[in-house]
């Protein structure tokens, strides 16, 4: 992945179907929140969301890509539930389990509609400067 920053970021890749994003970060907390905020982005401008009303939710899973999966459709569940929409992010890992924070306002989509993370083409790596990276398709 050369001439990718070594902070945080992600980019929206071409897909035939449905949208797919590559994110990176120097962490896997990191690498949590900034695919949080890509799937945010294919659905509004997250830049306008205040964190006005913060959630925590706590998840276990059995690897990486699971707990991924399982984290982004966590929060798709409660934007469709709440009717909110989400640009700040926290993820901590204690004791084996993924502790996440979000914070957002009411809303709802104005680009796109996702419907739900997959494990289509998942892949978490760690390159040899130790930035991690996930590429992840979102079901549209």
């Amino acid at each position: 992945m050369e001439g990718l920053s070594t902070s945080a970021g992600f980019e929206e890749l071409n897909h035939v179907a449905d949208r797919a994003v590559h994110v990176w970060a120097p962490s896997l907390e990191a690498l949590f929140e900034q695919a949080a905020r890509a799937m945010f982005s294919l659905m509004t401008d997250i830049s306008g969301i205040r964190p006005e009303r913060r959630h925590e939710i706590t998840l276990e899973a059995e690897d990486l890509e699971a707990a991924l999966v399982d984290w982004l459709n966590e929060l798709l569940f409660w934007r469709e539930t709440q009717g909110e929409m989400y640009s700040d992010f926290r993820v901590r890992w204690e004791n084996g389990l993924l502790r996440g924070e979000f914070a957002g306002q009411p809303g709802h989509p104005t680009f796109a509609v996702v419907k739900a993370a997959t494990f289509h083409d998942l892949q978490i790596v760690q390159d040899e400067q130790g930035i991690w990276h996930a590429t992840i398709v979102f079901d549209t």
